[in-house]
């Protein structure tokens, strides 16, 4: 190819771009008329596609060695292949991915099988048979990719085949099998509907039940222990309350036996206080009557000095009356009150004329308006009237009478 001469390579670069300009006009056939084109075509028709396929990476190699040599052929080679790539692109058909349905190809007389497990080795599966027709079950076992368009490797075991639906389930429902198991129809291959043994689901029930009455058994003896634990918290409350109310009783008493005890202090203080009281008063009082006493017995003593005094004066002017027994005086009296005790006393009345003293004793003094008012009655009394007392007359004041010639010294009004 390196002795071609560039107008060569220039013509082919031309023939080249011109296919991929007409491929790029071509319109791309629609999905479904590429879903089409797939399954008619066959794996020889594909692979030769690909071995003819003008663009291939030796030629873009030797596009870019030309577009090297000369920039505008490398330039066009870039661009044809560029475009081309893209067009290869948007030829591809992309098939989306189908679900896969399992098909059994089964060549069994009768009208459905159940298959009832699957074993990854065939002796387990030949284990399974065995135990199965001793138990009296029509059955057998088939490698998985041998009888069905599965690639799987495993031996499914089954019973069977049977004439309807029933039969079948029938002896489903005498299988110890926990799983579900598929009825096959054996015409068509697939799988008529799953189903489980009549033995599993009251297996199932009981193992449920007995799983109920365990966790009913669980929840019984939890709700016990709460319970118990719930007396014991109520136990150790209620005792721990005793033990409070018990140390608050005591506490209480202690307190009312401090108060009690405080308050007899304060009942022996404030009879005690009162004791003193009433013995300050009763000495008081003791006292002030003893100050009366001698008040009264100082007035005694002082009247009866006085009195004697007044005797030994009478004495004198009983000398000198004698001596003027005959002869007659103008009578004067003098007034002289005397107290004793409280709002009482007495009245003393002496004479110039050798008459008898007369005393008046009084109570009540206030009563009657005082010293002062007694004394003057007792001046108008004598002054207007005169007054006779024991038989013996006392003149008037400033009236002439004869001396007093008798021996009585005191008389009392």
């Amino acid at each position: 190819m390196s002795d071609k001469t560039n107008d060569e390579k220039l013509r082919i670069l031309q023939e080249r771009l011109a296919q991929i300009k007409q491929k790029q006009e071509t319109p791309v056939p629609t999905r479904n008329q590429r879903e089409e084109v797939i399954e008619i075509a066959t794996p020889q028709d594909e692979v030769p596609q690909k071995e003819h396929n003008p663009m291939s990476f030796g030629w873009v190699k030797y596009v870019v060695i030309i577009g090297v040599v000369i920039g505008v052929v490398g330039f066009g080679s870039f661009y044809a292949y560029n475009n081309f790539s893209n067009l290869t692109s948007s030829e591809e058909i992309i098939e989306e991915p189908k679900e896969f349905v399992l098909k059994y190809n089964l060549t069994l007389k009768g009208n459905n099988i159940s298959i009832m497990s699957s074993c990854e080795d065939e002796n387990s599966a030949k284990v399974m048979v065995s135990d199965l027709k001793v138990k009296g079950f029509k059955c057998d076992y088939f490698y998985l990719p041998n009888k069905s368009n599965s690639t799987e490797e495993l031996f499914k075991v089954y019973i069977g085949p049977y004439e309807n639906e029933e039969e079948s389930q029938q002896w489903i429902d005498n299988l110890d099998v926990e799983n579900e198991i598929s009825i096959i129809h054996i015409q068509t291959g697939v799988s008529k509907k799953k189903t489980r043994s009549k033995l599993a689901i009251i297996k199932e029930a009981e193992k449920k039940r007995k799983k109920e009455q365990k966790e009913k058994l669980a929840k019984e003896k939890e709700a016990k222990i709460k319970k118990e634990e719930l007396q014991k918290e109520k136990a150790r409350i209620t005792k721990e309350n005793a033990i409070k109310e018990e140390k608050e009783r005591e506490r209480l008493a202690e307190e009312k036996l401090k108060k009690e005890k405080i308050e007899e202090k304060e009942r022996e203080r404030l009879a005690e206080e009162k004791l003193k009281k009433e013995k300050i008063e009763e000495n008081k009082i003791e006292k002030e009557k003893l100050a009366k006493e001698i008040e009264e017995k100082e007035i005694l003593n002082l009247d009866k000095e006085k009195l004697k005094k007044e005797i030994e004066e009478l004495e004198r002017n009983k000398k000198e009356l004698i001596i003027l027994k005959n002869s007659e005086i103008k009578i004067n009296y003098f007034f002289e009150f005397t107290n004793t005790i409280e709002n009482e006393g007495y009245l003393v009345i002496s004479n110039n004329a050798g008459f008898p003293k007369i005393q008046q004793n009084f109570t009540n003094i206030s009563s009657q308006g005082g010293q002062k008012i007694l004394i003057k009655k007792a001046k108008e009394e004598l002054e207007n009237f005169g007054v006779t007392l024991d038989n013996i007359y006392f003149e008037k004041t400033n009236t002439l009478t004869l001396y007093y010639p008798g021996d009585i010294a005191l008389v009392y009004w």
